[in-house]
């Protein structure tokens, strides 16, 4: 069995050889360090881990209660001397775990296992709990860490790492509630791939997925910082324009479109030219998210239907890019 490291501070010899007579007589399995003053208590403390430490409550160099504050986790029990249980109430209060009132009958000694077993249970189980709330907080971070990546992939389009159909809905819905508090207004664009069924049956799934991720990069080059670029679709972008009339987010889709009209993506040593169409429409109050939404993917439709490669922005004004 572990012996138990005792450190006992006391400056009287014939107590000392109690401490020890008990010891050896009750087979206490103490490993039992004396001291006679709190320099040398502050020196065995630096030195080695005790399990408690047995302190009179007067020393020649001082009080046992001055090194409470040296223990560094080693719960102390003080021993005073009759007539003296004033120091022992404060020394409670200033950290020790117990104490003990010296009588001139011995029967402290006697009382001493048991303080000393009961001490070290209870700074066991106060270092369990510790340990427990520790875990129990480690816990509660990393669920919360964990929650809010969750959160932040439910949002990421785990292909792109763009935002994704949801987090753009939510951010159009931002976008909205800003213009009815400033009436800044704001546009969205709509790209699509075109003809990216062909693209898929000549490369494939993985080679098409080439071709998307090449795409986003390209779209987010072209954009300004202010701007959300997120998947919409398979072969969808959408893009969020912030402060921007439909005149600069139509400028913006022209701009794309043209990129990719003479753009070339290498894909396992072949080259792939594609083209793209935009839809481009600006917040009109009103509107919900969807039914915007509704309107710019009705435009990208029309772009789409006339062999692609165009940008269509409120048809019904002329403002339609045929190329």
């Amino acid at each position: 069995m572990k012996k138990i490291k005792v450190l006992l501070l006391e400056d009287n010899e014939l107590d000392v050889e109690a401490v020890e007579r008990l010891i050896k007589a009750q087979s206490l399995g103490y490993d039992l360090k004396v001291v006679s003053t709190c320099s040398e208590a502050r020196q065995c403390l630096s030195e080695a881990n005790y399990d408690v430490a047995l302190l009179d409550s007067q020393v020649p160099d001082g009080q046992g209660l001055s090194i409470l504050s040296d223990l560094g986790g080693v719960p102390a029990i003080i021993i005073t001397g009759q007539g003296d249980e004033d120091t022992a109430v404060r020394a409670l209060k200033d950290g020790a775990s117990d104490y003990l009132v010296k009588d001139s009958s011995g029967m402290y000694l006697h009382l001493l296992p048991t303080v000393v077993r009961e001490t070290i249970i209870k700074q066991r189980l106060r270092k369990e709990k510790e340990s427990a709330e520790k875990e129990r907080e480690k816990l509660f971070r990393d669920l919360e860490k964990a929650h809010r990546e969750l959160k932040a992939l439910s949002r990421i389009d785990s292909l792109t790492k763009l935002s994704n159909r949801r987090d753009i809905k939510y951010k159009i819905d931002y976008e909205i509630s800003r213009f009815e508090r400033s009436s800044e207004t704001f546009s969205i664009i709509l790209g699509d791939i075109d003809r990216f069924k062909e693209i898929y049956s000549k490369l494939g799934g993985l080679g098409a997925d080439n071709i998307i991720i090449q795409v986003a990069e390209s779209i987010v080059k072209e954009c300004r910082k202010v701007d959300t670029v997120g998947r919409w679709g398979t072969e969808a972008f959408m893009i969020i324009v912030p402060e921007t009339h439909l005149a600069g987010a139509a400028r913006l889709a022209e701009n794309l479109r043209k990129a990719f009209e003479y753009k070339v993506f290498l894909v396992e040593d072949e080259s792939i030219k594609i083209s793209m169409s935009f839809g481009v429409v600006a917040y009109v109050e009103g509107q919900s998210v969807n039914g915007f939404t509704d309107t710019v993917e009705t435009f990208l439709l029309r772009a789409k239907s006339s062999r692609g490669n165009r940008v269509v922005s409120l048809p019904s004004q002329g403002n339609e890019v045929p190329h």
